[in-house]
């Protein structure tokens, strides 16, 4: 059986709503408060332009392939601050008898990481295929397409539809970096969040532990604060919907690990490396 579409949607979502951790293989020493860092040192954006993550992702005993997280460019319009980023998915060439995908998403996102516009293009099969949507707040109305990308570059549309939302929402690429601005708070929130055409509430409960976790890309515990939380709904190949999360404890709230359990076993992310001005992963405060 290939793992196909479901595994790459299991990585963005356990990314997307949250970055999470193993409980038998992962470290996770909790403690019970962060007393180095004052949320008032959020007037640093998480949002930084150049920013880009790579992750690695294991499914099983198998190294599966990579994610590739970049925040590409900012403008403004209207007084407000838009956002772009991209996530790059590929798997592993050698293990092409087990997962062979090739997926981009774009999302355009305001200063708040909410979605705007987005769009995917999947060219796992011989054909590139796509899918946008275009969010309209005032008119509480979400347009969606899909169709195949030419040759060309151009979007051939294959159909169309729109659906009434409302309040703002969040793509599974947004809500990555969504999840990231408010890592460091105490609070619990609803988020309708679009899978394809349908939407779906994910209910985060933020700042629930503080801790620190060990990754191979860095020689030290590093410094994160733990959030969970569910997604409405069950997702293919027995994806739950439910999810825990560590972030680096800082302003940039940088997700280390992933871990996301399905029926035929879990898949794990954990970051591989990293650009970003002036930062390094925060060391947990026990460590010399």
């Amino acid at each position: 059986m290939r793992i196909g579409i479901p595994i790459i949607i299991i990585c963005i979502l356990s990314f997307s709503i949250a970055s999470g951790y193993s409980r038998h293989h992962d470290k996770l020493t909790v403690r019970t408060s962060s007393p180095e860092l004052e949320l008032g040192q959020k007037n640093e954006r998480m949002l930084q332009v150049g920013e880009e993550l790579e992750y690695s992702v294991h499914y099983s005993v198998f190294h599966i392939g990579t994610i590739h997280f970049k925040v590409t460019s900012k403008e403004e319009r209207n007084g407000m601050s838009f956002f772009h980023a991209c996530a790059i998915m590929d798997s592993n060439p050698s293990l092409s008898w087990l997962v062979d995908l090739h997926i981009r998403f774009y999302s355009e996102m305001d200063q708040d990481a909410f979605t705007y516009d987005w769009l995917s293009e999947d060219s796992t099969n011989k054909i590139i295929t796509y899918r946008k949507m275009h969010f309209d707040y005032e008119a509480h109305s979400m347009y969606y397409e899909w169709g195949e990308k030419l040759r060309t570059g151009e979007y051939k549309k294959a159909g169309e539809n729109t659906i009434s939302i409302m309040n703002r929402c969040e793509d599974g690429l947004s809500l990555f970096y969504y999840a990231r601005e408010h890592a460091l708070e105490n609070k619990q929130t609803k988020i309708p969040t679009f899978v394809d055409t349908n939407v779906v509430t994910t209910n985060i409960n933020f700042g629930i532990e503080h801790g620190e976790q060990e990754i191979d890309a860095v020689k030290y515990p590093v410094d994160v604060m733990k959030l969970d939380g569910r997604a409405d709904f069950v997702g293919v190949f027995g994806l739950t919907g439910g999810f825990e999360g560590l972030f680096s404890n800082d302003v940039a709230g940088i997700p280390i690990t992933a871990r996301m359990k399905v029926i035929l076993g879990s898949v794990k992310v954990e970051l591989k490396s990293w650009k970003r001005d002036n930062w390094i992963p925060p060391k947990a405060s026990n460590e010399k």
